[in-house]
């Protein structure tokens, strides 16, 4: 009977330790910053701040998701002193002010003497994510301060400016003008060179350039070198938001909007007009003129994506939430369908399903809604609101 009762206590222990080793998150220290300083010193830790608002829905992702992973608790519990403020409250508005705090959440992380050591705004999506930014942090020269002192130093190294990049990048502060600053230094056949190709790729964006027009010059060197599919990719990035930028600033007008696609239907780049068309369609949906999204669409959809069951997939879904008008769904249908012929997907019966039941169709609704529930099932993917459109349809 001792031995069943110590096994049964040794399950229970076993089964409730590792339920605790499962559920372990962030120790956030509530206290003033100054003791938090002081606690800092006679640890010999640094500080971590989580600055956040009370408003913002990444934060509130963040502190669920990731600062309770065991590895990214144990890491920081272990290795700082952690805080979190709301930058609207108390101490807040002040730390915001000192450590140049503009967007959420943002990630600080500040020595025994209140300096700012590294900064990262966002809410990664991957654990390793916050170790990493955790070690930059401890490791000298690394952290945000430290290379922005080597950039202001005269640093140009081509290696240590993907690094600056980065770290520009991660506290949310524009790359351009180091990046040109970089590139006004260097000969223009050095471009050529892997480093340098790898700033372009990852933070060239200016189709004014003389970085791109070198690289749209040379694209058969880039693409012999790095491939045609990375060179391609990164030409039509950059018409596409060259464009897409332009409708986002204040300074929007159609006439600029002209001059930005002559300047891309200039170069000779084949995939031009198809980087126009994405950005005007999306253009039209951000700025909600839906009559001219529809025609748009409705008129060169098919000569871009006739093959992609994606975007067949998506624009008809769109049709689907968007409009009432016969015509639309009608077509809506004919992409959704042609979309399931390519690949049947829960998404795609869906939307074929919604398009019809608004043409008046019940019956082929619900077939296509109860295909959609079965391809859901399949995949082991949730259901519930193809089960709701069902019963909606059935009503």
């Amino acid at each position: 009977m001792r031995k069943i009762t110590s096994l049964l206590t040794g399950i229970l222990f076993i089964c409730t330790f590792s339920g605790f080793s499962q559920n372990r998150s962030i120790f956030f220290i509530d206290k003033p910053f100054s003791e938090l300083m002081t606690m800092a010193k006679n640890q010999n830790k640094m500080i971590f701040v989580d600055a956040y608002t009370s408003w913002c829905g990444p934060c509130k992702w963040m502190a669920a998701n990731m600062f309770t992973k065991d590895s990214v608790a144990d890491y920081y519990n272990k290795t700082f002193i952690c805080a979190h403020f709301d930058m609207e409250k108390g101490e807040g508005p002040e730390l915001a002010k000192t450590f140049q705090v503009m967007a959420y959440p943002t990630l600080l992380f500040i020595n025994a003497n209140g300096e700012l050591v590294h900064k990262r705004v966002g809410a990664a999506q991957q654990a390793r994510d916050y170790i990493r930014m955790g070690m930059d942090a401890l490791t000298p020269g690394e952290g945000f301060v430290a290379c922005l002192k080597k950039f202001q130093d005269g640093n140009r190294d081509p290696e240590f400016m993907l690094k600056y990049l980065d770290r520009l990048e991660g506290a949310y502060m524009p790359v351009n003008e180091p990046l040109t600053l970089y590139f006004s230094g260097i000969k223009e056949t050095e471009l050529l060179k892997r480093p340098n190709w790898n700033l372009i790729y990852l933070y060239l964006s200016d189709i004014d350039s003389k970085e791109f027009a070198f690289l749209m010059t040379h694209r058969k060197e880039f693409s012999k070198a790095y491939t045609h599919d990375s060179v391609d990719s990164k030409i039509y990035s950059i018409c596409y938001q060259s464009l897409i930028g332009l409708a986002r600033s204040r300074s929007y007008a159609e006439t600029a909007l002209a001059e930005i696609k002559q300047k891309i239907r200039s170069t000779g780049y084949e995939g031009g007009e198809k980087a126009i068309f994405d950005a005007q369609l999306n253009i039209y949906l951000m700025r909600g003129d839906q009559e001219k999204y529809f025609d748009l669409v409705t008129a060169d959809l098919e000569k871009y994506y006739g093959d992609d069951q994606v975007k067949l997939t998506l624009t008809s879904s769109n049709f689907a939430k968007m409009t009432t008008d016969k015509k639309y769904l009608e077509k809506g249908v004919e992409w959704a369908k042609k979309a399931i012929s390519i690949k049947s997907t829960p998404e795609n019966n869906d939307a074929c399903a919604k398009l019809l039941f608004k043409l008046g169709n019940k019956e082929d609704a619900i077939k296509y809604e109860m295909k959609a529930v079965e391809l859901a099932t399949q995949l082991h993917l949730p259901t519930g609101t193809y089960e709701a459109s069902l019963r909606k349809f059935r009503q």
